[in-house]
This record gives C-alpha cells, structure tokens and sequence, in this order.
C-alpha cells in the first residue's frame, strides 16, 4: 500500500531537528512477514514504484551511520536499509549489532538487504581487503571449491555456517531478507568473481543457495542475483538458473547511471522476475527512473552519497522526492502476503470456460476489480491460497468490498489485514465462500468472457461457482531417476523410443515441465540432446526434456515430417499425432505438469516444432525454433510469404526464435530449398499477426553481433521475439561443440538460458 505524497525540499531543515530513525508511525511498521510476501510486493509495484535505498557498511558497530546521512539531507528515511556481514576482525564482532538494527529497521518500516563481502575459505573467518578479498583461487583450488565432499568446498560450508545463526535470528523475528551473496560475480576484483560457465562464480551461488535454503532451512531468503556494469553481453553465463533467482540486480559502478542497454539487458536476464539496482554511487535522477521504471529498489553505497563526483544534496533530494520513489512510511509490506500468510499453495485459480481469476491490468492499487481473464502465467493470475484463510496476490488480499452482505457485492484487491473478515475464504466442495457473508465467489452472468467481474452472490452450485485451486491436480510419482533414458510410445500400432531426460536433484514428487527438443535433419534424439547441450541446462533450470526422432529416414538420422510440405511417403507416420502421443503417454510416468509443456527445435525441428504449435496450439504454451522458425508453409501463389491459412491456431502463442544471418541452409533472407523459401522476418510478422500484437517490433542490440527484436501487446500476455545473429551461421547459439560445415557458432548468447527464461513465463490453462 502507498500513502499520499508529503514533503517538500525547503523544509527539509526543519524535519531533521525531529527526525528519528528507530520510532516510525505506528502504522507504518512492518509486521512479521515472509520471503513470498516480499517478493510479491516487489513484483507488485514493479513499473510503478521504486524504493529508496542506503547501504551501511563498517562500522557494523554503528550501522545506521550513513542512513542517518541520507536522512539528515531529506527529512526522509530509505525504504530500505542495506547492512554487511564483514570480515574485520572488529566487524565481525559487531554481526550482531548488524543484525539487531536489521530487525528494528524492518519493524521500523523499511526492508532489509544483507551483502556478506566474506573471506576466502582458504583461510580464517576474519581477514583483510587487498590481501584476502581481493586475493585470487587458482584454477585447482577453484574446482575443488564447487566439487562436494572436497576440503575447500567443506571449508566454504563452515563458512557460511558463520552466518547461519544470524540469518536465523532475522527469520525467527519475521523478516525477510534480500540477501546478495557472489555479488558482483562477472568482474574479478574478488576471489568469488570473474569465472563464467557452468563451473564458474554461478556455481559459487549456486552452492550457497542450496546450502542456506535448503540444508539450512533458510526460507526468509529473497536471493538476490548480482552483476556488475562492465561487459553486459555476457551475463548470460553467470546466470545460476530461474530456481535459484527471485530478483536480478546490477551495480552500477562503471559509469554514473545504468544505460537503456543496462536495463534492457537486465530485463532479459531475469526473464519477467523483479529488477534491483542493488549499488549505486549516484542517486538516480527521475528521468532515468521514468526510462527504466522496472528497477524495485536502488541503494546508495556508504559515502558515495556525500562524495561530489557523485551526488549534490539537491540531486538526492530530487531523487528521494520523486513521485514514484517510496520511502519509509509511505509503503507497507504485508503480513505472510504471497506466502500463504503462514504456508499455502501458490499458481492460477481458474474457473468457467477455464478462465483465470486475474487482477485486472496487475493493477496494485486498493480497490482494483477482479475479473475471469485467459490464463497467460502472470503476476495477476498467481495466487496463494493461505493455511490463515487468505487468498493473496501481488501482495494484497482478495477483499469483499466493505463486507457488504448482499449479492453483488464486488470482489477486489485489498491491502491485507490481520484478522480481517472480508478477506476470509473457506473451501466448500468446488466453491469458495466468505464466513463473514456465507456467499460464494461468483463469475458475474453465467460468462466466461475476458473481464467478466468476480462477485458475491448466494450460494447456487451452479458453474460459475466453481473453482480450481492452485496444486489441485499435481500429484504424481516419477518412475524413474535422474539421468537419460529411452521410453516407448506406440502410435498407431507402432512402438518408437523416445529420448527422455530427468534433471537431478528434484523430487520424484514435483511435477517439473517439459522441453520437447526435435532434432534437425539426419540427426537423432539422443544426437540433438548432446548438440544442444540441454542436459546441462535441465539440471541448472529443473525441467524434463523429451527428444524423440523422426521416422523418414535421411542421411544417418531421420526428417520429420511437417505438414503441408513436400510430398512425404506413402504411409509416413503423422508427426502432429506422434508428438501429441508423445506428450500424452510420457506425462504419467515422468511426472510432467502438462500445463507447462513448451517446444523448440534446431532446423527441421524448428520448422516441426513451429507445425506442432500452428496445429496444436492447447497442447504447448510456447516454443523457441532454432535456424528453423516457420508459421506455415510458403505461399503457393507468393513463396516470399507464409500461406496464412496453413497457421491459424486457436489462441495467442508466445515465440521467441534464434536465427543467423550467415545460415545458408535456412537463409535468413529466404530463399533456399522448397521447405524454406520465405525470410525469418516474415515469420516473425506473421507470428505477431496470429498473436495479435503490435505491427512493429522494438529492436535492440544484446551484444556485439546479436540484435534483439520483439511485438509486444500480444494477445493473452504473449510475445513474439527474435534474436538474429549477424555473423551466425546454421547452428545453436551457445553450443559447447561445433556443427561442422555450418558455419559460426556464436557464444555471445545461450539459446538455452534464453529461451528457458522466456517458457518460464507462459502456462497453458490448467
């Protein structure tokens, strides 16, 4: 909740004989609360609002020493309080001042961000800047540091169990913590940075992650991803993985303010989760936050606030008095919200015509209707369903407006509110009703149209009552393990084996999603497994891939057979029927949530995949061809286009493609064989006609040779993107191997990382 505007910079002065830092308005402190209800209100105010931030770093033994600075040039406390586990000897003997302010700060009204700048575990808990953070691992010590079970990697634990009874004490106080551990990861001024890859300063964060969330049982961690402003082309390879990532933050170091490729880059990166600009030395001027409004937080470093090659005090003030910056007392953060308010299951509810309760426009503000939309894997449409008889989304509740006991009476989003009884939501069988009322939540008019309004009405057991709850329908066992195996599958009175592969270290009771991944011309699925590397990138992101063959043979492999062209054989097997056999018959025994089946294909897989999605649009929720993207066969009348009637799927489709300019066997241009023959971009546009999106795409450049180009304001949330790479060949970017006689593989960008980044955004309706 955001309160109304104040303050004025000439009064300044006066405010600071008054101002406290440890005695807020009461009803601005913030009340205990969880990981998940801070992560939803940081993506609730995402493109609206952006909180004002101060790091403290040593002394831990004074650490509001440079909050007080900021306060004392506006009046104003930050939204967020930022402190430092340290490694002097002295400030690591003041950890727990450090973690006493934490807990007042966040009672007091502001959120809390926890750096650790910690010692190398090759030595002691307590050492020296130049000598030990800055000091550097040699490539054999390094790999025994991210292999389990070695002296160095044990030694590392140890040292993060220094932290653990510290972090405890934050969750035992209700509160979560944005914690930015490995930070900086892609520059190597530090021992922890500077090694890109799977093995890498990624692997460092990933370690740390698993070992405080998971074997520590540290759920009060928001884990806040880290880079810095230097070579932004590249930060794609020190992405952990969307698991192990709920916000995506820059520091902002070589250059005064973080440029529109910085964001944009940044915005690609996190794939649709929060933004942060996590260290700044320069308070961001409204104009730049008015460019780049998806940032959640910015923090000032320490004495960069008062140092004038950064900041004046009216450049400070302009920016903690700007309209969309929130500051302490003007935001809450709410009790449990998006957690479950004390546990509860989190994903879409959906009811007539499988529709999704949605927040209309992801609107925060109290008060905001809500309505039945098409289910597009949003913000808006993931609610908690709470174990304290709350439904929250966005970090509010769902309301009855007024507690208003008559039929009608509309249903909103609310600031929550402990013990409040028209927020209250008990399960009756399919319906959901308000005690307080004893009405149920009602579709208006017996409609399943987009933006029909949600309601109270009596209870009538008719349809429009009915409701399917988040984790209704996600019970399952896999029967297998982690690893790469083939399974039958019959279609037609024929058993083919199909590639399969399980990712580790995920339950045998977690529905995971699939990537079906069709391999190109004379290949195999176990060969497009290995040339993708996508084995690799399942384990990091926990999805099933599925990798069945073709069944026209060709070369040493098999083609697939794409509807509508060429001419296939006499009794060629149907590829749509097959891959819908392949999807039906596998989802049991691998445990798969078919409300998150997506696709992608390298070449002829690519031109199949994009069939697939054409034909079957309710079957995957998006797809991303590789050197092969299609929508439809060529005109006859006019190869250079698509036959716009071979491609009418029945819903919007969210595709993201990568192409290179150099592909000869695909040219990018059009051209080439009778299966090809019109251009990338022309199935780019008429994917975004399909999809109802804006005619002209926004292009911008990712890297030295890769150019970004996407339609937004698709139907149904979706997106058609393009990535196109000027110097690339027929091939898959980021493949560790290259494809012979197919020219340049770029390594500028991963296809996996990216396009996993795109899926994990769409569902289809449950």
């Amino acid at each position: 909740m955001t309160q109304p505007r104040r303050r004025a910079p000439a009064v300044v002065g006066a405010v600071l004989l008054v101002v406290s830092l440890l005695v807020p308005t009461s009803a601005q402190a913030f009340p205990a609360s969880t990981r998940a209800a801070l992560i939803d209100y940081l993506t609730g105010i995402s493109g609206q609002y952006t909180l004002s931030g101060q790091h403290n770093r040593e002394p831990n033994s004074d650490p509001t020493k440079y909050t007080r600075v900021a306060q004392s040039i506006t009046g104003q406390t930050p939204g967020l309080w930022g402190g430092d586990f340290l490694f002097l000897p002295d400030d690591v003997g003041h950890r727990q001042s450090m973690v006493d302010e934490a807990i007042r700060q966040w009672r007091a009204g502001s959120v809390v961000a926890l750096t650790w700048h910690f010692c190398p575990p090759t030595g002691g808990p307590t050492c020296n800047w130049d000598n030990n953070i800055k000091s550097h691992l040699d490539n054999t010590q390094w790999g025994q540091l991210v292999t389990d079970g070695t002296a160095l990697n044990t030694a590392y634990k140890n040292r993060l169990n220094e932290a653990v009874p510290y972090l405890r004490q934050l969750k035992d106080a209700g509160v979560p913590v944005l914690f930015r551990p490995v930070h900086e990861m892609n520059e190597g001024w530090s021992w922890w940075g500077g090694r890109p890859g799977a093995d890498g300063s990624r692997k460092l964060y990933q370690i740390t992650h698993d070992h405080l969330a998971d074997a520590q049982g540290l759920d009060n961690l928001v884990w806040v991803w880290n880079v810095k402003d230097v070579d932004m082309g590249s930060i794609s390879q020190y992405w952990p993985g969307s698991s192990y990532v709920d916000v995506a933050s820059l520091d902002v170091w070589n250059k005064l303010e973080p440029s529109a490729s910085d964001y944009q880059a940044m915005l690609t990166v996190a794939g649709g989760k929060p933004i942060a600009l996590a260290e700044v030395g320069k308070t961001p001027t409204p104009a730049v936050m008015n460019a780049q409004p998806r940032w959640a937080w910015w923090m000032v470093w320490a004495e960069w606030l008062t140092d004038p090659a950064y900041n004046t005090n009216a450049s400070v003030q302009a920016s903690y008095f700007a309209p969309r910056v929130l500051n302490r007392g003007e935001f809450t953060v709410p009790a449990g919200g998006g957690g479950g308010g004390g546990g509860g299951t989190t994903g879409p509810i959906t009811g007539l015509g499988g529709k999704c309760v949605d927040v209309a426009a992801a609107n925060t503000a109290d008060g905001t209707q809500v309505q039945l939309y098409t289910c597009d894997g949003g913000s808006a449409q993931r609610w908690t369903v709470g174990t304290d008889g709350t439904i929250r989304a966005l970090g509010k509740c769902l309301d009855v407006n007024g507690g208003i006991n008559a039929n009608g009476t509309k249903v909103q989003l609310w600031t929550c509110g402990a013990g409040n009884t028209h927020q209250q939501w008990t399960r009756n069988g399919a319906t959901l009703v308000n005690p307080e009322t004893g009405r149920c939540l009602d579709a208006t008019g017996q409609s399943s149209a987009d933006g029909t309004k949600l309601q109270l009405w009596a209870c009538n057991g008719q349809t429009n009552q009915n409701w399917t709850l988040p984790g209704a329908s996600t019970s399952c066992t896999r029967a297998f393990g982690a690893g790469e195996r083939t399974l039958p599958v019959t279609l037609a009175g024929t058993t083919y084996q199909v590639t399969t592969y399980v990712p580790a270290g995920v339950a045998g009771t977690t529905a995971l999603p699939v990537v079906l991944n069709l391999h190109g011309s004379g290949s195999t699925g176990p060969g497009q497994l290995s040339y993708s590397d996508m084995k690799a990138a399942a384990d990091r992101d926990k999805y099933l891939v599925v990798a069945p063959s073709g069944a026209l043979a060709s070369d040493s492999g098999y083609v697939w057979n794409v509807p509508g062209v060429g001419t296939p054989p006499a009794g060629a097997r149907d590829d749509v029927a097959f891959l819908d056999q392949v999807v039906s018959a596998l989802a049991t025994p691998l445990c798969a949530d078919t409300t998150r089946v997506y696709g992608t294909g390298y070449s002829g897989g690519g031109r199949m995949i994009s069939a697939y999605a054409c034909a079957r649009p309710g079957r995957i929720a998006a797809i991303a061809p590789v050197a092969g993207l299609r929508a439809g066969r060529p005109d006859p009348q006019d190869t250079t286009r698509p036959d716009a009637q071979s491609c009418q799927p029945g819903r919007a489709v969210p595709v993201v493609a990568f192409h290179g300019r150099q592909d000869n066997t695909n040219p990018y241009a059009g051209g080439g064989s009778d299966v090809w023959r019109y251009s990338v971009p022309a199935a780019q546009q008429r994917w975004a006609a399909i999809d109802g999106c804006g005619t002209t795409p926004t292009t911008s450049q990712v890297s030295a040779h890769v150019t970004r180009s996407v339609h937004t304001g698709c139907g149904t949330g979706a997106e058609v993107v393009l990535y196109s790479v000027s110097d690339g060949g027929h091939t898959w970017p980021g493949a560790p191997t290259e494809s012979s006689g197919n020219g340049t593989t770029t390594r500028e960008i991963s296809a996996n990382t990216l396009m996993w980044q795109f899926f994990q955004r769409f569902s289809l309706p449950s």
